[in-house]
């Protein structure tokens, strides 16, 4: 699972950003790899759309949820229309967020052991 944080600086130990289309980073957490890069928001500090455009690059990211303390509803439409997963009111540092998410989806965020395809009998 992708995990994308809203940032204020491209690190870990980063305050989650409050806004999510006026966010300074992205950081994309892989829950399989426990891997992360940072990227920073194509939408910057663009006064209008930016929920939109930032929308639009966490789609192109690839993830399954967005951490963030906020989002205006045409970010939320965006990525709902994506089927990715939106948690606002988040706080603190973006790895206490990521961690507190794992807690409560762990089953979501590990690959399974087996195959969850079955072959017929013969």
């Amino acid at each position: 699972m992708k995990i994308c944080v809203t940032a204020e600086e491209p690190e870990l130990r980063s305050l989650i950003a409050e806004e999510f289309g006026h966010a300074p980073y992205f950081i994309i957490y892989d829950s399989f790899t426990q891997k992360w890069e940072a990227f920073p928001n194509d939408a910057g500090p663009s006064t209008e759309g930016a929920g939109m455009v930032a929308a639009e690059q966490v789609a192109r990211l690839e993830a399954d949820v967005v951490l963030t303390g906020f989002i205006g509803p045409h970010g939320v439409k965006k990525l709902r229309s994506r089927n990715i997963r939106i948690v606002q009111d988040e706080e603190g540092t973006v790895e206490a967020a990521i961690k507190k998410y794992i807690k409560k989806h762990g089953s979501e965020c590990v690959p399974a052991r087996t195959s969850t395809r079955t072959d017929f009998p013969e």
